[in-house]
C-alpha cells in the first residue's frame, strides 16, 4: 500500500523555497501539518500557515540555533546547490553549498529530538566503483557518506533518497523540460545537447509522495531508497514529445551543444524503493509532460523561472 499520509508533527524543510521543497511545502500543509521552511529567501507560498525562518545553512551557529529552537520530529534537508558543470570554478560553491550545509545540518539535528531526518541525494551520486563526474556529483556523494555515519557513529534516525531526473510546474527554466517547453511556447528555436541520452525521468508529486513514503514507512533509518521512475527514456524522445503536444513542427537543433563529459545513465531500482516504502510512481511520462505544458501555457510571461 502506497504510504502518503504524514505524522501529525512539528516538520522542518530545508531548501524550502526551491523546486522540490515549494511542492513539498504544500502538501504537507494540506496535509495540516506543523511546517517550518529554512531558506535565504522566501517561499513562494501564499498559505499563511507556512512558518518561514531565514537563514544561511553555511552558517553553522545560525543553523544551529533555528534547528535546535524549532526542535522538529520530523526534518527533510533539501537544500541543494545543483549545478550539474563540470567547471572547476564551481568545486568550492559546491562544497559549501551541498557537503557544508548538510554537515550543520546533520550536527544541529543530532541535538533535538527529531525522530527522522530524510536527506535528498541524486542520480549524479558515483556508485562505490565510479569517480564522481562533477563537483556536484562529488558534493552529493560525501553528504550520504556523512549521513551514513551519523548514524552509525550517533544514531541519527536518517534515511536517505536518491532523486532521479524531477521535472514538473514551477521548475526553473534552465532544466531541459522546462526549458524545451518554454522555448516552444515563446517560439524559440531548441538547441539539446546529448539527445541520446537515457534519462529516468520522474514528475514532482510523485516525487513528493517520494519524500513522505521515506519519512514514514518503518525500519528505514539507515537506508537509502531511489525515487524514480525505474525507466529510461532519451531525450530526443522526451522533446519530441513536448513537440507534439505544443508544435510538432518547432525548431530544434539536436546536439548543438557540447555533452558534458561522462554523462551518467542510470535507472532507479524502483522495485526495491517499492518494497521497503510501499511507494511507486502513478504517474506517466505523458501524462507529467502534459500536466507540465499546461502549466506553463497559463504562465508563461508571468513567473520568475530563473530559479
Amino acid at each position: 500500500m502506497d504510504q502518503i499520509s504524514q505524522p501529525d508533527q512539528k516538520i522542518l524543510v530545508t531548501g524550502a523555497s526551491g523546486f522540490l521543497g515549494l511542492h513539498l511545502c504544500r502538501t504537507l500543509l494540506e496535509n495540516g501539518g506543523e511546517v517550518h521552511a529554512l531558506s535565504r529567501s522566501e517561499p513562494k507560498i501564499s498559505d499563511t500557515r507556512l512558518r518561514w525562518h531565514k537563514v544561511d545553512l553555511t552558517d553553522a551557529k545560525a543553523t544551529r540555533k533555528v534547528i535546535t529552537t524549532i526542535d522538529a520530529g520530523l526534518v527533510y534537508h533539501l537544500c541543494s546547490y545543483a549545478q550539474g558543470e563540470r567547471d572547476r570554478a564551481l568545486v568550492l560553491p559546491t562544497f559549501r553549498g551541498e557537503l557544508e550545509t548538510t554537515i550543520n545540518v546533520l550536527l544541529s539535528v543530532a541535538d533535538t529530538n527529531c525522530r527522522r531526518v530524510v536527506t535528498a541525494g541524486s542520480l549524479e551520486e558515483p556508485s562505490p566503483s565510479e569517480v564522481p563526474s562533477s563537483p556536484y556529483a562529488a558534493a552529493k556523494n560525501a553528504s550520504r557518506a556523512y549521513a551514513k555515519m551519523f548514524h552509525q557513529l550517533y544514531q541519527l534516525p536518517v534515511v536517505m533518497t536518491r532523486i532521479f531526473m524531477a521535472y514538473g510546474p514551477g521548475q526553473s527554466a534552465k532544466k531541459l523540460i522546462a526549458h524545451s517547453v518554454v522555448s516552444m511556447l515563446r517560439g524559440a528555436p531548441l538547441r539539446i545537447a546529448s539527445p541520446g541520452r537515457k534519462v529516468d525521468w520522474i514528475y514532482v508529486e510523485d516525487v513528493v509522495r517520494g519524500l513522505l513514503a521515506a519519512a514514514s514507512a518503518p525500519g528505514l533509518e539507515g537506508k537509502s531508497v531511489d525515487l524514480g521512475s525505474g525507466a529510461l527514456t532519451q531525450i530526443r524522445d522526451v522533446v519530441g514529445r513536448i513537440q507534439r503536444l505544443i508544435k510538432p513542427d518547432a525548431r530544434v537543433e539536436f546536439g548543438a551543444i557540447p555533452a558534458r563529459a561522462s554523462e551518467l545513465v542510470r535507472c532507479a531500482d524502483a522495485s526495491a524503493t517499492y518494497s521497503l516504502t510501499g511507494w511507486r510512481p502513478t504517474i506517466s511520462l505523458d501524462e507529467g509532460l502534459t500536466r507540465t505544458v499546461d502549466f506553463y501555457a497559463q504562465s508563461v510571461g508571468k513567473l520568475d523561472l530563473s530559479r
